[in-house]
């Protein structure tokens, strides 16, 4: 397979902002504008960090919007005030 194969297109439309609607050790569950529910596995990149489930329950309780892809069932690193380009995944 080449890298073309590889690559993930993230459409613009994916990336939708959603309120932390549950936390767990292993999963975090949103809710869009929408009131679709995404389901996301906690990023293999934070299982070290002790302080991201403390963030993800603080978000939760602020009640806070947070941008997310509903396709890819991701989380987002930064915000959509980025170019698309530069999105990156937890």
């Amino acid at each position: 397979m080449n890298e073309k194969n590889l690559e993930v297109k993230i459409n613009e439309n994916d990336i939708v902002p959603a309120q932390v609607i549950k936390v767990n050790n292993k999963t975090i569950t949103l809710k869009t504008e929408d009131n679709e529910i995404i389901t996301v596995d906690r990023p293999k990149s934070t299982i070290k960090d002790k302080l991201f489930l403390k963030t993800m329950i603080d978000i939760l309780r602020s009640g806070i919007w947070i941008p997310v892809n509903k396709k890819l069932k991701q989380l987002l690193r930064y915000d959509w005030f980025d170019s698309l380009e530069e999105y990156q995944f937890l």
